[in-house]
């Protein structure tokens, strides 16, 4: 029933044109928390710089975060990175076959493990996103999605996947989850499990599985620094752990006094730096959310007479260099209104 539905509504993507575990692995990586239609266009252009799994080994991870630049999430791409290089020196460049070796690879879990095994190597092994997890809800009449009820999930998912094909079940749960079984739409009539799905039959799919209501996130107050010496300014790189690892931005630092942005910006730039600046105008005030917090960053124009020197972690550049390093978005907002304002 989900086969033949499959088979005939299934979604053309780049990553389904092959069992190439290297593509679908990659492809993973990148649709974890982002939509299908903003990844294609990199796993796409991923490809064309890095076509294999000893490609990206070879390479630097300033070069794949460059590549990666906009997608966010940017651990996933360190992880590959790592996980690619452990490919090639510990198992001889072969992406491993076996759940359990795969899995402890850096960044791999459960559902990404799951996921290319069973499209890649035709493994019986469950993929469950958020999608199988919502279709299986309403087809069980779920509500709460308790540790008993994912269990329960989880069990028809082995059932559903055992039989024939597990990797192409997987990936149709993933369709009619995205395309017809959505969290806000039902497309009911033209679902293959319509028959067997109990939360139609109740006439409200949409209240199964219960919403989790969302926990209000924090602000914080940054300021950020553009630093001009003659005809550059001055970038830092972030630690390679943590958010937004590896990648470089303005300097900038979390306010504690509102009411004097300025002094607590000249206090990190000498402590970090040993910059001593002029703190003049502010060029305008941007606002970027992560997912368990929001920021926003007032920029100011400012200028320093230390002599220009360039070290691991910190860099004088060109504005017309900057499309050399990868910046997150909040840096793009930032850079947007050094534009806008002419400097």
């Amino acid at each position: 029933m989900i086969l033949k539905w499959y088979d005939q509504n299934k979604r053309n993507l780049p990553w389904r044109e092959s069992q190439n575990p290297y593509k679908i692995w990659l492809s993973e990586v990148m649709l974890q928390q982002t939509q299908v239609d903003t990844v294609i266009p990199y796993f796409k252009k991923w490809l064309i710089h890095y076509p294999t799994i000893q490609s990206v080994a070879e390479t630097e991870l300033d070069d794949l975060l460059k590549i990666w630049e906009g997608l966010g999430y940017y651990s996933r791409c360190r992880n590959f990175y790592n996980a690619a290089k452990e490919v090639i020196t510990k198992h001889n460049g072969i992406i491993p076959n076996k759940i359990e070796v795969f899995r402890s690879l850096p960044g791999v879990g459960e559902y990404i493990s799951g996921a290319v095994m069973s499209m890649a190597f035709n493994q019986s092994h469950i993929a469950m996103d958020g999608n199988h997890r919502r279709v299986i809800s309403r087809v069980l009449g779920i509500k709460k999605l308790s540790n008993y009820n994912q269990k329960r999930i989880k069990s028809i998912l082995k059932e559903l996947i055992g039989v024939d094909r597990p990797g192409d079940v997987n990936q149709a749960l993933m369709d009619i989850g995205s395309s017809i079984c959505k969290s806000r739409e039902t497309l009911c009539l033209d679902c293959p499990l319509q028959s067997l799905c109990k939360a139609f039959l109740l006439g409200n799919p949409l209240a199964y599985p219960q919403k989790i209501n969302k926990k209000k996130i924090p602000t914080k107050q940054l300021v950020a620094a553009l630093i001009k010496n003659k005809d550059s300014i001055l970038i830092s790189k972030r630690p390679n752990k943590g958010l937004l690892g590896g990648l470089w931005e303005l300097p900038n630092v979390v306010i504690e006094n509102i009411d004097s942005p300025g002094n607590d910006l000249i206090g990190q730039i000498e402590k970090q730096y040993g910059y001593d600046i002029t703190v003049n105008r502010p060029l305008g005030k941007i606002s970027h959310s992560f997912t368990h917090y929001k920021m926003n960053i007032t920029l100011y124009q400012c200028n320093t007479k230390n002599d220009m020197v360039s070290e691991p972690g910190v860099k004088w550049v060109r504005y017309s260099d900057l499309n050399q390093f990868a910046f997150s978005k909040a840096n793009h907002k930032l850079f947007r209104l050094i534009e806008k304002k002419d400097v």
